[in-house]
């Protein structure tokens, strides 16, 4: 099962993208995604109508529809699934700066996944990963290793990095965007299907995960651009 673990909408202040764009462009892919995670910055919605349209979604593409958020820790940012009532109720999500270390902790005691995003890109995890998993065991134990906004050799350190310390590499488009240069880039192959994000998070945790690249026909283009 592929799931794209990193994507934005129009939740997130730096898109635009309505969600039934992904879901759009998934259905019209050769090779269709199975989920997609909604990671916006530093905003996990709880509100009863954003569920309510992302199942609407769901069910009508058939393609599982997971929340996430990307957090801004002092490391850097930090995608967690598995977001619990106990987690809002000690960490406020919307601010900046989080305590990585406390954060990771927290996510894995409530049974979810903390992972470093695009850790060797605008990141101080990449230069830290071997410390914080010396401290953290295992409630360190994936990293984003291949980004679709990242350059290669960006992607290239975090996949070595991840061989060398034994994490778990995932994918994810980190799009911003619906098009193809930003979407349907690179994902996270499953071993096995899930149908929700608890059992998301309980094969990424398991390392039952890998990253995957889609086709491309099209050359990298810079980030910022949309095309």
């Amino acid at each position: 099962m592929l799931v794209d673990l990193h994507v934005h909408t129009a939740l997130s202040s730096d898109s635009n993208v309505a969600p039934e764009r992904y879901l759009e462009a998934i259905a019209k892919n050769t090779t269709p995604l199975g989920a997609i995670c909604f990671t916006e910055h530093r905003r996990f919605p709880v509100e009863a109508e954003i569920d309510a349209l992302y199942a609407e979604l769901s069910q009508r593409f058939g393609v599982h529809i997971f929340k996430g958020v990307e957090a801004d820790t002092n490391l850097g940012h930090l995608l967690i699934f598995g977001v619990t009532g106990e987690l809002r109720r000690r960490f406020d999500l919307d601010s900046r700066m989080l305590r990585a270390e406390h954060v990771i902790e927290v996510v894995h005691g409530e049974g979810g996944i903390a992972i470093p995003a695009h850790p060797f890109r605008d990141s101080g995890y990449g230069v830290r990963l071997d410390e914080l998993l010396a401290k953290l065991g295992p409630a360190l134990s994936a990293i984003e290793a291949v980004n679709g906004q990242n350059s290669a050799g960006q992607n290239d350190e975090a996949l070595a990095m991840a061989e060398k310390l034994g994490l778990t590499p995932l994918g994810g488009s980190d799009a911003h965007f619906s098009t193809a240069n930003w979407f349907l880039t690179c994902a996270t192959e499953l071993d096995r299907a899930v149908a929700s994000v608890e059992e998301l998070c309980v094969e990424l945790r398991a390392g039952r995960a890998r990253p995957y690249y889609f086709a491309r026909d099209s050359a990298p283009h810079r980030r910022g651009q949309q095309q």
